[in-house]
């Protein structure tokens, strides 16, 4: 993930605060690396204290999401079952308060850990 991906994550989780907050993450996916370049917000999201989501029927087709990005409020960054069951793309981000570069947290469709590097691009 790049540095400037990193802060704007960061930046919109502080901004929805207490309630979470939701992105589409943009980048490139290849092999087993995938590099997050940007972020999206998505239209018609909603947003709550244990909830955020979004109509993916109303995202127009674009081949560089690679996945979604979301806070959690409370003091973990694993994801729920429902984050689980609602997974888009082929990672997903959760940042948890106090929202900081160590509180982001990057995993597969199964729930496991990934290795997350931010770089400076």
């Amino acid at each position: 993930m790049t540095k400037q991906t990193a802060d704007g994550l960061i930046t919109y989780s502080k901004s929805y605060h207490p309630n979470e907050g939701i992105l589409i993450l943009k980048g490139k996916s290849k092999r087993q690396q995938v590099v997050i370049e940007g972020l999206v917000i998505p239209p018609f999201s909603t947003h709550g204290p244990y909830y955020s989501g979004f109509p993916t029927y109303d995202l127009p087709f674009d081949l560089s999401y690679v996945g979604t990005a979301h806070s959690h409020p409370g003091g973990s960054n694993n994801p729920s079952l429902e984050d689980l069951n609602n997974y888009y793309g082929v990672v997903s981000i959760i940042i948890c308060y106090p929202y900081e570069y160590e509180t982001i947290g990057a995993f597969d469709r199964n729930g496991k850990p990934l290795h997350l590097e931010i770089i400076d691009a």
